[in-house]
């Protein structure tokens, strides 16, 4: 049976291998019937595809004109162009101006008056304890013949004072404030030791001059221990830096100038 069946299945597939090379050959002369195989026209060529004819795309990347070098550790002179204080929002552009020009390692000179701009990356105002306002500034921009190039530099000096760690500060108050809070205690203690100065020398009265000498040193402590608590509440001073104001950054990276 198994034989059988499989006698079938291939005179099957031959049969139909047979019937569909028959057709084929059956549309092949019915083609040649219609056309003239012979003299059928040439396929048009393809021109090949030419690099010119295609649309160039170009990458533009921030390296337009030539690098001029500042090299680390060159100090640059700024001239502020706006109010700097300690109630600017954090990320204000500040602009500069250079006040002098900068001769980079090439010769080439980059002129007095070049745009510089700086972000203030933090700002509060005064606060107790009596902490100053603070202003922290971080300038990297330089705009050369209209390009802007990145520098990494740091704050040295802002309005003729030094600065730490690019921070600009408020005065500390603290001991002034202290000082102010001592000032009763000081004149109780004065208008004490006078009245005790004046009963000193009556023969009557100068055994009870004490006393007033005693209430006032009294007093004195005890405003020299509320003092200090009564200074930590206080408020240091606010920090504004007008237009104008010569600022000094020092280079912490050689560092391309383009323009």
């Amino acid at each position: 049976m198994k034989k059988f069946i499989s006698t079938f299945l291939l005179l099957c597939i031959f049969s139909m291998t047979a019937s569909a090379v028959e057709f084929d050959a059956s549309v092949d002369e019915n083609i040649r019937k219609d056309y003239d195989v012979e003299n059928l026209p040439a396929l048009p060529k393809a021109s090949p595809t030419s690099s010119k004819d295609s649309p160039e795309v170009k990458r533009v990347y921030n390296t337009t004109g030539k690098a001029h070098v500042i090299k680390r550790g060159t100090r640059i002179v700024l001239v502020s162009k706006s109010t700097i204080a300690d109630w600017s929002q954090r990320g204000a552009k500040i602009n500069f101006a250079l006040q002098q020009g900068i001769t980079a390692s090439d010769g080439t000179i980059i002129p007095a008056g070049t745009l510089v701009k700086g972000t203030v990356t933090d700002a509060h105002r005064p606060q107790i304890s009596g902490n100053g306002g603070l202003v922290e500034l971080k300038i990297d921009e330089i705009y050369f013949n209209g390009v802007m190039s990145k520098i990494e530099t740091k704050l040295a000096s802002a309005n003729s004072k030094r600065v730490f760690l690019s921070n600009i500060k408020g005065e500390r108050r603290y001991w002034k404030n202290f000082s102010k809070a001592m000032t009763p205690g000081r004149n109780v203690f004065g208008a004490m030791q006078t009245c005790a100065s004046v009963m000193m020398p009556i023969p009557v009265v100068n055994v009870f001059s004490i006393i007033p000498l005693a209430g006032g040193a009294i007093v004195y402590t005890a405003n020299a221990v509320v003092a200090p608590v009564i200074s930590l509440f206080t408020l240091g001073g606010s920090l504004s830096i007008p237009a104008g104001s010569v600022f000094e950054i020092k280079m912490t990276k050689s560092c391309e100038i383009r323009g």
